[in-house]
This record gives C-alpha cells, structure tokens and sequence, in this order.
C-alpha cells in the first residue's frame, strides 16, 4: 500500500480544538491512503459497520449499509484508482470533516459516483462532507454540479489542482 508521502495532503487545515477532531483526522487520512491505493479491506476498516452511507447530491446517487458500501468502493477501484480529491481547504470537527476541492482523474469507462464515464478527464470543483460514529467514518456526501459532470465524463475536461476554489 501507498504511504502518506505519496498523495498531496497540502490543504489548508482547521481543527475545532478537539481530541476527536483529530481523531477524526487521522482515520480520514487512513481512509484516504487506503482508498487511494485501492485497498478494499483497509479503506472498509475505517467505516463504520452501522449502515454506513454514500450520497452523491450531484448525480442523485445514494448507497446504505455495510455491504453496499463495500460494493461501491470494490466497483469504484474498477473505474479509477489513486488520488481523485485535491482539497483546498479542510475543517475537522468532533462528528465531521468538511473538504474543498477539486476532483481531478481521468476514470476509467464504467460507474463514475452514479453517472457514466466515457473513459475522458474530469476536472471539477467538489465539497465533500464527512461524518463520523464512534471514531471511524459513518458516511460521506459530496456537492458538485451534476450536469458539469456529466458534460465532461462524455467530452473530458483538464485543469490545475493548484487553482483556487472559492
């Protein structure tokens, strides 16, 4: 598996001042080692069993529970691997972690977050929030604009993970 070392972990960090902020902190930071590397038993030891959930409000998209959780992940690692979210800006508190970035990834054809891709670039601005229970990651539900999304899954669009976001 992959290291810290090997993503870019640069965004602007805020913590409520809490334990469980960082806490919270370091098992998202697992999560995303792991997902990143593709590793479905290491990024699964990091959810919750407690119907855990996916929301993806751009395309609609909702998955609950354990085994459907796990079944997203082992089909996302089919369609596009290694680090797809390059956050701005962070804050950690003691039940969520809010992320603003971009997504920058080139998937695969296939299931792309509930929407189809062509196998082209996606360069898109996107707002993740993550919640926790019992100090490991309940769910994850991501903003960002649907039809954007959907234009550039079929055309394909690049950009600079440097750029801001506001």
């Amino acid at each position: 598996m992959a290291a810290e070392k090997d993503f870019d972990f640069s965004a602007e960090m805020s913590f409520d001042g809490s334990v469980a902020a960082r806490n919270n902190w370091d098992c998202l930071k697992a999560h995303m080692i792991a997902e990143w590397s593709g590793d479905l038993d290491a990024t699964m030891a990091t959810v919750t069993r407690n119907n855990p959930f996916q929301i993806f409000h751009g395309t609609g998209t909702e998955i609950w529970g354990w085994e459907n959780v796990r079944e997203f992940y082992r089909q996302r690692f089919q369609v596009f691997s290694g680090q797809g979210f390059y956050a701005k800006r962070i804050v950690c508190t003691e039940k969520v972690i809010v992320g603003q970035g971009w997504c920058s990834t080139t998937p695969r054809p296939g299931n792309f977050f509930g929407a189809e891709s062509a196998g082209k670039p996606v360069f898109y601005p996107i707002a993740l929030w993550i919640y926790f229970e019992n100090g490991l990651i309940k769910g994850e539900a991501a903003y960002f604009d649907g039809a954007e999304v959907a234009r550039q899954l079929r055309e394909g669009k690049t950009g600079d993970v440097r750029t801001p976001v506001f």
